[in-house]
């Protein structure tokens, strides 16, 4: 199993991912232009340089990566728990578990908004109400479980995002399918960009009607953005050029990591790059604002895309010592092991079918 192109591309979308946080975490305060006097264009895991906190780093070496990490391991344990795609409860009862077994003030800190939202439901605002990229950051494996099928992944992600609402749900929505169409064995960069964009398309129009769509005020800030950043990516294919012009672009307000920023600067800088996982990731490292989040996500999806294989070995070796635990390529594993006895099970489930028809 673990030679098969399945395990390969599962085991690079959790690589990838934790690899874009830990190299753009130490860094994730920084303005770019420090960036540059202090390291160049940043390719290699550099130490942190403040206090270990609930949402940074809990330790300070190089490869450490951060809480977009941490909060991915454990909507990977509740797919484990629901032996597939799981539901609200599944990852309520995960961040319930994190929560009152917490070793620490850093840990109990880091899960509490996520594990009080789960509780409290509608009563509770998580992180004050702000569209932030609480979902988009961590929920790549959702797109695993839903591997080759995007629309059903888009909608998974979508019911799953109650760390945030509003147009935060559907940028984190759009990522799942992304990454499920990444999972494909021909699948390219410009088939996953228009299959985040047509499986958003599909669901808001049932959600909200033909006559919302074909109204001209109409605003759907991931769309609009999305398409105008593509444009310049497209343009330029040149990760370090579009950074200007994409600054320019984006609506900036006084969130710092908010999710329509996250999701068009990463599959900007996934087009731009032409799906170069290394090239990719640091040039949304180099972009500035939340660099991590927009690194993890990108190197997530780029990392589905090629496999672990595309994996520089420079990379991977300071990111898996730095965090042994848990264990990467054991999820992986395990993931692997669920998306085949699903794939076995629908087969199973067509065969009967097709003797009904």
């Amino acid at each position: 199993m673990e030679h098969s192109l399945l395990f390969k591309k599962v085991y690079g979308c959790l690589l990838g991912g934790a690899l874009g946080d830990a190299l753009g975490g130490p860094v994730e305060l920084w303005t770019t232009e420090k960036i540059r006097e202090t390291y160049g264009n940043l390719d290699r895991f550099v130490p942190y340089d403040r206090a270990p906190s609930h949402h940074g780093q809990f330790r300070n070496e190089p490869g450490v990566y951060t809480d977009d990490t941490r909060l991915k391991h454990l909507l990977c344990q509740a797919i484990f728990n629901a032996g597939g795609k799981p539901r609200p409860g599944d990852i309520g009862h995960v961040l319930a578990g994190a929560y009152h077994t917490a070793p620490d003030e850093l840990h109990a800190g880091f899960v509490e908004e996520y594990y009080l939202k789960a509780l409290w439901g509608r009563d509770k605002v998580i992180f004050g109400g702000e569209p932030t990229n609480g979902a988009i950051m961590a929920n790549s494996p959702l797109g695993l479980i839903c591997a080759c099928r995007p629309d059903e992944a888009y909608q998974l992600g979508f019911d799953l995002a109650f760390f945030t609402d509003g147009h935060a749900k559907t940028a984190a929505a759009m990522l799942v399918a992304a990454i499920a169409e990444a999972m494909r064995p021909n699948a390219s960069v410009e088939s996953i960009i228009e299959v985040a964009r047509s499986a958003h398309l599909r669901f808001a129009r049932r959600r909200e009607g033909d006559h919302w769509h074909t109204t001209p005020w109409r605003y759907d800030p991931n769309l609009k953005f999305l398409d105008q950043a593509l444009e310049i990516a497209r343009r330029e294919r040149d990760v370090f050029a579009i950074r200007e012009p994409l600054m320019n672009l984006l609506e900036w307000g006084h969130l710092f990591s908010e999710s329509v920023h996250t999701l068009v600067v990463a599959l900007a800088m996934f087009v731009a790059a032409e799906g170069d996982l290394r090239q990719s990731i640091i040039g949304a490292v180099m972009y500035g604002r939340d660099k991590d989040s927009y690194a993890s996500v990108v190197g997530a999806l780029a990392g589905a895309l090629h496999g672990a294989d595309a994996v520089p070995p420079e990379w991977s070796q300071p990111v898996l010592a730095a965090n042994p635990d848990p264990d990467m390529h054991a999820y992986a594993v395990q993931l692997t092991k669920l998306i085949s006895a699903d794939f076995r099970q629908q087969q199973a489930n067509l065969s009967d079918l097709g003797a009904l028809i």
